[in-house]
């Protein structure tokens, strides 16, 4: 249970727009062709990962770590 507990804490602190993209992703595509699903992410053809793409925190992520520091998630 304690694992648990570390995991569900691991996952809270995440970027929230990823998690939300990861979520409609699995939904979206599991019934799809790996290769439809991959093009369909990769064309911003999802409503969160078009969000994503063009988030802060898209850009603090990649500050953050060229900074080598923790990012901090704003969920937008």
């Amino acid at each position: 249970l304690e694992k648990a507990h570390e995991l569900a804490a691991e996952l809270a602190a995440g970027p929230p727009l990823v998690q939300a993209a990861i979520k409609e992703v699995v939904r979206e595509a599991e019934n799809m062709k790996f290769q439809d699903a991959l093009d369909m992410i990769t064309g911003s053809k999802f409503p969160t990962v078009k969000t994503l793409y063009s988030s802060e925190d898209q850009l603090e992520g990649a500050r953050a770590f060229a900074e080598k520091r923790d990012p901090v998630w704003k969920g937008r």
